[in-house]
């Protein structure tokens, strides 16, 4: 698995140039960088079901991590954001999966396992060229926030504690110098990573907690520019301390335009880090005024993958079963137009960059799953796939027949108050004897190749 994950990872040096700042310009190379697409916040781990086994806290796997980067290049985003990495005692933990966590004695310690799905993740994105921005604490308590942090270091006080601001740049320190076990770069040395994130949501932060932390990891990574972390306002000292290079807010429809003003004034880039994307007309003028004001760009919150076994993962923030966004968007699913306000999400990627929308890619083949019995037929969906075809031969010397069109992967199901994907994809229901099944996954632009292929014998 390891020699196939690298042969396409060769290129994790996929960037030409580190993104820069020229005032409140981005810049990869001497162009601007300025961008449209979304926030991925289980890229690392993940907080949902895949179905209605197993449970919502859990590893991301490859196939899942590549499904998310894909989505995100056809959508013409360049980038993404992941959210901050997981502290023991947070909420939505479950058993001792925790990117920091105490060991026995009390000491603060990093999984190495989940660290690898980062280093992962990261070499998917290089792959594709995508970049991705990191937060590095959380405001909130869902996967484990500063509360959380300051406990593991023996304090209330994260943000003022001289032990707590010791154990947040001992574990920062150790990220930027972390060899990524894939590439082997180290983290601050890759240009994949678009910029830190001192946090997300962090309005809590004392203004000198800003400027050390931001003082701190300009000491020891030159490379990468650095965020604030803000939420419903842009504090002052990121406006004034030199070694911020961006500042951001959150679901601030109405004045995100004018904080871009600001922050240019002050010599400093922005963008608007998070907003709800439940309505397309809504979507529309965010995106518009994005692209007309000084801002680098927006980020939609937010899009889920499709899972290991078949179908997507759901997730509710606003107000519906599940106002998750899917790539390339369904009418099964929330927003109502969730189609419409990908579409309009993309055209935005692209006129940003000054670029036409280009056609949909074919999808590439999905991926069969084992089936044991036709009534229970699932497969790993293509990125940009719109529905499936199932095909089905008897014995090995049949012609392939399609027994089905128009199915789709994209069905949520309520599960104790949880939107999970429907499965089976498909049931059949063939007589005895042994068969054969296969699908095709199908977009705008046309059919992919054709799956792998499943026996299963029917007995009397």
């Amino acid at each position: 698995m390891l020699f196939a994950l690298l042969l396409p990872l060769n290129h994790a040096m996929a960037f030409d140039h580190f993104i820069s700042r020229d005032d409140s310009t981005l810049l990869d190379g001497n162009k601007p960088f300025r961008f449209i697409s979304v926030n991925i916040p289980n890229y690392f781990i993940l907080e949902d079901r895949a179905g209605q086994q197993g449970h919502k806290w859990h590893r991301v796997t490859e196939f899942e991590q590549r499904d998310a980067v894909k989505a995100v290049k056809r959508l013409g985003g360049q980038l993404f954001r992941s959210y901050t990495f997981s502290v023991e005692g947070g909420k939505n933990l479950a058993g001792d999966l925790a990117h920091i966590y105490a060991d026995k004695d009390g000491r603060i310690r990093y999984n190495e396992e989940l660290f690898k799905d980062v280093d992962r993740g990261l070499a998917i994105a290089a792959a594709e060229g995508v970049r991705v921005i990191i937060p590095l604490v959380d405001n909130w308590a869902w996967f484990g926030g500063f509360a959380e942090w300051a406990a593991l270091a023996g304090t209330a006080d994260f943000w003022n504690d001289a032990k707590a601001r010791s154990e947040f740049k001992k574990f920062i320190s150790w990220l930027l110098k972390r060899k990524n076990t894939i590439t082997g770069i180290q983290y601050r040395d890759d240009p994949t990573i678009m910029a830190w994130e001192l946090g997300n949501e962090i309005d809590k932060a004392s203004p000198d907690w800003i400027s050390e932390m931001a003082a701190f990891i300009k000491k020891h990574d030159q490379n990468h520019l650095i965020i604030d972390g803000g939420h419903k306002h842009i504090p002052d000292v990121s406006l004034q301390d030199k070694n911020i290079d961006i500042v951001t807010t959150h679901y601030t429809d109405a004045e995100f335009t004018d904080f871009a003003a600001s922050a240019a004034k002050a010599g400093k880039a922005y963008f608007y880090g998070e907003f709800n994307p439940s309505e397309a007309f809504t979507v529309g003028d965010i995106v518009r005024r994005t692209i007309d004001s000084g801002a680098a760009g927006c980020l939609a919150w937010s899009l889920r993958f499709r899972t290991e076994q078949g179908g997507f993962y759901y997730h509710s923030d606003f107000n519906g079963a599940s106002d998750s966004l899917h790539y390339p968007g369904f009418p099964s699913t929330l927003p109502a137009d969730e189609a419409g306000v990908i579409a309009t999400l993309k055209k935005g990627a692209y006129t940003i960059q000054g670029l036409p929308v280009p056609p949909e890619p074919l999808p590439e083949a999905p991926a069969l799953l084992p089936v044991e019995k036709p009534a229970e037929i699932n497969w790993k969906g293509s990125a940009g796939a719109v529905s499936y075809d199932v095909q089905r031969k008897h014995g090995d010397d049949g012609d392939w027949q399609t027994i089905a069109s128009d199915i789709s992967d994209a069905i949520p199901v309520i599960f104790y108050g949880d939107a999970v994907a429907k499965l089976p994809l498909f049931s059949d229901n063939p007589e005895v004897g042994v068969w054969h099944y296969r699908v095709i996954a199908r977009n705008s632009s046309g059919v992919s190749k054709p799956s792998n292929s499943m026996q299963v014998t029917v007995a009397k």
